[in-house]
C-alpha cells in the first residue's frame, strides 16, 4: 500500500454520493454556506433539501465512515 494517498471525504460530496441531494442542490447549499457562514449541513436543511431528522441520520453515517482499501 506504499504510495497510497488518502483524501478526506467532504460532507457535501458524501451527501451526493449517498444520493441524499444532487449536484445542483450541493452547489446551491455551498453558496448559502459561504454567504451565511453556516455549516454545509445547516445550509442543506435551510434550503429545504433535507429535513433536520434526515440530516441527523446522514451526519451519523458520515461520522462512522471507515477507511476502505480497494
Amino acid at each position: 500500500m506504499a504510495g497510497l494517498k488518502l483524501e478526506p471525504v467532504r460532507f457535501g460530496d458524501f451527501l451526493v454520493e449517498k444520493k441524499a441531494i444532487d449536484e445542483g442542490q450541493l452547489l446551491d447549499a455551498l453558496a448559502d454556506h459561504w454567504i451565511a457562514g453556516c455549516r454545509i449541513g445547516e445550509a442543506v436543511v435551510r434550503r429545504g433539501y433535507l429535513s433536520t431528522d434526515e440530516m441527523t441520520r446522514q451526519l451519523k453515517d458520515f461520522e462512522t465512515l471507515t477507511t476502505v482499501y480497494v
